[in-house]
This record gives C-alpha cells, structure tokens and sequence, in this order.
C-alpha cells in the first residue's frame, strides 16, 4: 500500500471516530465540569488522552490543556504513515500552536496574571517539542520580553516580536502583533505551497490554507461593519493580504461599499458548495462552518496524504474547539441552546 493511500486510509478511520451529534448533546446535558471530564474520559475516544485525571478534582484550564494536546498525539499516530512531502504542512499547523504560545507568554508578561502563565505550562506538549522551533521547555521561565526574544532567537518570530519590545507593556499593540504573527504564518505556508506548483493537489492545497485566510478577512469585515460601523480605510488595516475565491477587487468593493448583510450574500454565493443548508448563528460559526464542509469534502474524495493530513489536523482543531466551548459553558452556567449555537461538526 502506497504512503498517501496507507496515510488516507488511517486518516479516515480516525475522522470516523469523531464525536457524534448525540455525544455532543449528552455533554451538553452535564451540569459539572467534573460531569464532562467523566463521559470524555470514559464514554469517548479521548478516553487514552485522559487516562490519567481524577474527574472529581479536575479544573476546566486542566482538562482544556490536555484536550488541546489530543491533536499532537492525533499528529504522532499520522506521521509514520506519511512521507517527506508533509513535513511542511507538518510545520505550518503546528506555526498556529506557536504563535498561541507567544501570544499567552505576551500576555503574561504586560499582565502578570498567573492564571496565564499556569494554562501556558500546562498546556506545552513536551512530547510533541520535536516539532516545534523553539525550546517549549524554556516556556516556564519567561517572565519578561528579554527573556521571550531569547528564547526565540533564530526563528522566524524573533524579529517580528522584537518590533512590539516597549519599556510600558501595558501598551503595547497586541491585535498588531497578532496581526504580524499570522502574516508570518501565511507567509510560510506560502513558501511550502510553492514547491507543490504543477502538481495534481496544488489547486486544493492553495484553497485549504487561502481559503482560511480569507475568511478571517471577510468575518473582519462583516464585524467591522455591523458592530462598530468602521471606517473603510481603518478596515483594510486589519486585512491579511491574501484571498482565494474573492479577486482582490472584489473585496475591496465589500469594505468600501457593502454593509454587513451584503458581505453575507455574498460569502454565501461565491462559496455555494459550502454554505448550503447552513444557518446563521453567528458570523465565526459560519466562517468556521464553510471551513469545516471544505474540509471534510477534501477528506472524502482525495487520497493525496499531504490534503488528507492537513484537512484531518484542521478538523481535530475544530472538534477539541467544540470541546472547549462546550467546558467554559458549562463552567460558566451558559445555556445549552446558547452553546450549541458555537458548535461546529
């Protein structure tokens, strides 16, 4: 059996493991984090990843960090079965795991909330380090911007985050440095997909990572428009400069002359495939809808390993998202119709 077809078929068999519908509402029936932790723990495939937690005693932040590290053992078991061409895609889904790292370190830093640094450490997949550019375990000890530049030094981030360096922490430019993060992100994947010109998958790689791009563009827009009634010229501020089934043109035209309903239509015509029979909850729900049908299309009728691989990363993000919205709801009292209307699958 060829690796992309040994890959595919692995690959399948794990997604066909994923959560149920009935599951998801059985979770969203218990009253308790304690409750939740027990049905994963022992009703579900996320039984190995949990094996060893008291149910009774476990915080949210605790069971949130271990389901956050489900996806790198879901990695571990895929990649024996893959070749030297996923490696990059490898790297540019475990970029987003990065950039949320020094983002939480960031943050810890201009707050000193130890609540921060606590969910940080206790979410490193230190198993997992090989796949990551920069020592996870000198996370733990970063408590000033010196410290985190030295950590990152020689990696694409450190001359980025070396920009937003300010003596007053409590000022800098988080949504900016976020902003250049993801750049780098995209401007990575970039690179991998060119050495994939020419070949048979080029085309559906380019929309999986694009396509997410330009998504988080049109929900900016859609947001900027509706809630905060922001100007044209302040919305391209916040615009990744990549697109996939919009022409450039074409978006432009969505921030200077469309409200929000408009954007809407016009996401749901162009992206047609996806968007059928969807209903509009919530404009990140929606987004992360058309992503998930993309998605799980790629899984159903390719073979190729490198598509297989990241479209089946990208939806295992999305169900351990559920998760986590499902926790903090029930953490926090929030209605179960409520919750269910964050939930993607």
């Amino acid at each position: 059996m060829s690796s992309d077809l040994a890959l595919a078929v692995k690959a399948r068999a794990m997604f066909g493991n994923r959560l149920s519908a009935s599951e998801y509402e059985t979770l969203l029936q218990k009253k308790t984090v304690s409750e939740a932790a027990s049905y994963l723990k022992n009703e579900t495939y996320f039984s190995t990843t949990l094996s060893g937690i008291n149910e009774k005693a476990i915080h949210r932040e605790q069971l949130e960090s271990l389901l956050r590290m489900d996806i790198f053992h879901r990695l571990e078991k895929l990649e024996r079965f893959g070749g030297d061409d996923d490696q990059g895609f490898i790297y540019a889904f475990v970029m987003r795991s990065e950039i949320r790292m020094i983002l939480s370190c960031v943050r810890y830093i201009a707050t000193n909330d130890e609540e921060i640094r606590s969910s940080l450490i206790a979410s490193l997949p230190i198993f997992a380090e090989k796949y990551f550019s920069f020592n996870l375990k000198r996370l733990p000890d970063v408590t000033s911007f010196s410290d985190l530049l030295d950590v990152l030094k020689n990696t694409p981030y450190e001359k980025i985050v070396y920009r937003y360096q300010t003596q007053n922490m409590e000022e800098i430019d988080y949504i900016a440095l976020e902003h250049d993060l993801e750049l780098e992100l995209y401007s990575d994947t970039m690179r991998f997909l060119a050495k994939y010109k020419g070949k048979e998958t080029s085309e559906v790689l380019n929309q999986i990572i694009m396509s997410k791009a330009e998504l988080i563009n049109l929900s900016a827009i859609y947001r900027l428009k509706k809630y905060f009634h922001t100007p044209a010229a302040r919305i391209q501020d916040f615009m990744l400069p990549y697109n996939c089934f919009f022409k450039q043109h074409e978006l432009e035209d969505m921030i200077q002359n469309c409200d929000a309903q408009d954007v809407l239509d016009r996401v749901a015509k162009r992206y047609h495939r996806y968007t059928r029979d969807l209903r509009f909850t919530s404009i990140e729900q929606y987004m992360q809808m058309i992503q998930f049908n993309m998605n799980h299309h790629v899984m159903e009728y390719y073979q190729d390993s490198s598509l297989v691989l990241l479209s089946y990363l990208l939806l295992g993000e999305t169900e351990i998202q559920n998760l986590i919205n499902i926790i903090e709801g029930i953490r926090y009292q929030i209605a179960p119709d409520r919750i269910r209307a964050l939930l993607v699958y």
